[in-house]
């Protein structure tokens, strides 16, 4: 136990030194901020894009905490750390004592789980409840104490309301469930209890699921499956259709989308996930024990929970989506540098080997974790500058149309997203709208071309420029206010 809190403590602290070095926070923290503002205020807590959990826990710690931003970073951090208990557990009782030490230590220093528990984000708290739930749901089968199963209904109802994907674990559990009630004859005495688990989760995420009924007119996991195939597609949805029947009528593009994003997983995703030398652990470590008779309910185990999360190659490949791999994927790389080092050894002693491999493995590893600390970003800082500016010197009913919400959210100003619009129709755009500045921004404008030029040369009639930030290669704003029509 002392070992588990030292690793804990190792966790928390990392991440609130990442978090006192990021300046800047992230797109969907926006988001998630103004729904625990909107719940202070009013009682509404509900979003057909984003789920409710993560912005409840900062509706709620943010009059102790101060600071909306802070409040959310140190939720992350505080889930983050506490992610090693569950993690240990579960992979102390699949692989064993050393296997699970490293493994969690791996967890509590990888690079994208440390930035990811530093963030205004819901993975966090999501990987928690997750993790949690996989390891109660082992539990209540491997011990026959199926009421375990109702916790970890419970458990995944909440991890839902994080991250859509929590009800894919949910629907695995009852999957196992059936497998294994029919296979050692004992599906009667677990059925009840697998109701139960059913009936846990549609307590804790039955309102949601009624309200995007309600908002969006059928059922569906999160508004954000229609969201993302639209973009994916370039196609709206014919009145009435589904997210599912889009899906299907599209069947094709979505194939072709997911066999691009596959490779692209390998070739951005994949080296985040498995940064310096952890990668080539992988294979040996499912490969150590795959004749042992217990391989399927543990390593294979491991493998089945870590597949979830690739249901997002529908989508996109954005690292943070496949972060909830590693509390499954990290305990197979653990056994695989254990069984790395005992194969080097031979006949001499392990321990030194196994340190030594170890020692090489986290030299590879936190040159990443620390980047943030030691390479910041110093572009970011322009939009600190930006929002200063204009909190000073403009109206605070003045709406900002800017391509990333930024600037409006560190000014308290209303936020307008720039759509894809070309230089001509920038001026009707941002009166439809009710903008009265808007925001060109190198950083974000590779999906833009149209507009750079505006960046630096004249700005179409009706717009005039207010102010320049320039940073050089790390970055440049400038800031034109939208004339009174003629």
């Amino acid at each position: 136990m002392m070992l588990v809190l030292g690793l804990v403590v190792i966790a928390f602290g990392l991440r609130l030194w990442v978090l006192a070095s990021l300046p800047l926070i992230e797109t969907d923290g926006v988001r998630y901020v103004t729904l625990a503002r909107q719940f202070q205020e009013s009682g509404s807590l509900f979003d057909p894009l984003f789920h409710p959990f993560y912005p409840l826990c900062i509706a709620f710690f943010q009059p102790l905490l101060g600071e909306y931003e802070f409040t959310g970073r140190m939720i992350s951090a505080v889930f983050g750390a506490a992610l090693v208990f569950p993690a240990y557990a579960m992979a102390h009782a699949l692989l064993g004592r050393p296997a699970a030490i490293l493994a969690t230590f791996l967890l509590a220093i990888h690079p994208g789980m440390v930035l990811s528990s530093a963030a205004v984000l819901s993975e966090s708290a999501y990987i928690f409840l997750l993790v949690l739930g996989v390891w109660v749901s082992w539990k209540g089968i491997a011990t026959s104490r199926y009421v375990l199963l109702v916790v970890a209904g419970l458990i995944f109802g909440f991890a839902y309301l994080a991250r859509p994907e929590g009800a894919l674990y949910l629907l695995g559990l009852l999957v196992l469930i059936v497998i294994i009630g029919v296979r050692f004859d004992c599906f009667r005495e677990m059925a009840p209890w697998a109701g139960g688990a059913l009936m846990a989760f549609l307590v804790v995420a039955g309102p949601y699921l009624l309200y995007l009924r309600q908002t969006l007119g059928y059922w569906t996991l999160s508004g954000k499956i229609l969201h993302n195939l639209v973009q994916d597609i370039g196609q709206a949805p014919a009145p009435g259709q589904t997210d599912v029947e889009l899906l299907l009528s599209h069947g094709g593009s979505v194939f072709r989308r997911i066999m691009e994003n596959v490779f692209l997983f390998e070739k951005y995703a994949l080296p985040d996930l498995f940064p310096g030398f952890l990668v080539l652990f992988l294979l040996p470590g499912l490969l150590t024990r795959v004749r042992d008779v217990k391989w399927g309910t543990h390593e294979g185990l491991l493998l089945g929970t870590a597949l979830p999360p690739f249901v997002a190659l529908v989508f996109h490949v954005e690292s943070r989506v496949f972060l909830p791999v590693l509390p499954f994927l990290l305990p197979i790389v653990a056994s695989g540098i254990l069984a790395t080092a005992t194969w080097l050894a031979r006949d001499r002693p392990v321990k030194r080997w196994s340190i030594g491999l170890v020692c090489v493995v986290v030299v590879a590893l936190l040159p990443y974790t620390f980047r943030p600390i030691f390479r910041p970003d110093t572009g970011a800082m322009l939009y600190r500058q930006a929002s200063q500016w204009i909190a000073i010197t403009q109206a605070k009913d003045v709406a900002v149309m800017d391509r990333k919400p930024f600037i409006a959210f560190y000014s308290g100003r209303r936020f307008v997203p720039l759509g894809n619009v070309s230089p001509e129709e920038l001026v009707p755009a941002a009166r439809r709208t009710g903008a009265r500045l808007v925001v060109l921004d190198s950083r974000v404008f590779g999906d833009r071309p149209l507009l750079i030029p505006l960046l630096y040369g004249p700005v179409p009639i009706g717009l005039e420029v207010l102010r320049e930030f320039d940073a050089g290669m790390d970055g440049r704003l400038r800031i034109l206010r939208v004339q009174e029509r003629d």
